[in-house]
């Protein structure tokens, strides 16, 4: 399959198909979101794709213990290369995420789903695999991560602001409790697109919903946020 390498936040060489499914702003947000005080981190990436999340996460994270599972054998490839290139271990799984096994063995997992149903799908095979919900649905992947997540293991996901009511409906059936929630708006004056959620495996506590993202200001240029995501990788909460 063609690929080309090109640069992520300006400094990271990284390879990603020339046709097919390409990352988006999704999966620097989502990899910008994703924290923890704690050294000693065993996280998985369900849906790797090229490996973009677990590449920029271990740029902040370095002593973390990376795992990424992709179901594509072209995007697999991709993201063994790119983890080479960068010189990460990671344990990289070609198979579906369902017939992982373990329980309770991560304490991150992170994930930027695909989230059309099966309505009409690109012609390229690889893009509708990434965007649609082909190989199990978002229920299938909270019952999986909730599953192979610690006591305490926080679950991190990007999804469309509209179903949100849905999301945190599944959540709730697998006693995932959400405590963060983070809107992320075009620009100001319109509606939320996406939102990030952090669910958190037997947690009590209250729910945090977290101050707007702002791709854009009001003309449309990047905000801080966005440009200090892209110097730094981090999106500050």
């Amino acid at each position: 399959m063609k690929k080309v390498k090109e640069e992520v936040l300006y400094k990271y060489s990284f390879y990603q198909p020339v046709d097919g499914y390409r990352y988006s702003i999704d999966a620097l947000l989502l990899a910008g979101f994703v924290k923890s005080k704690t050294e000693q981190i065993k996280i998985l990436d369900i849906g790797t794709g090229s490996g973009i999340i677990t590449l920029l996460i271990s740029k902040r994270f370095p002593n973390w213990e990376f795992s990424a599972v992709e179901i594509q054998q072209d995007l697999y490839e991709i993201a063994n290369e790119n983890f080479q290139l960068h010189k990460l271990e990671v344990g990289l799984f070609y198979c579906d995420y369902r017939d992982l096994e373990g329980q309770d063995s991560y304490d991150i997992i992170v994930s930027n789903p695909p989230f059309f149903n099966n309505g009409h799908q690109p012609s390229n095979q690889q893009t509708a695999v990434a965007r649609h919900e082909i190989f199990g649905d978002m229920e299938s992947l909270i019952h999986k991560a909730k599953k192979l997540l610690k006591a305490g293991g926080d679950f991190y996901v990007i999804y469309p602001a509209n179903r949100l009511a849905e999301l945190l409906t599944k959540l709730s059936n697998e006693k995932l409790a959400p405590y963060a929630i983070k809107p992320i708006y075009p620009k100001p004056a319109m509606e939320a697109t996406l939102v990030m959620v952090v669910a958190k495996k037997n947690y009590k506590g209250r729910l945090q919903v977290l101050s707007p993202l702002y791709i854009g200001d009001i003309s449309g240029k990047d905000t801080k946020e966005i440009k200090d995501l892209y110097e730094k990788g981090v999106l500050e909460w």
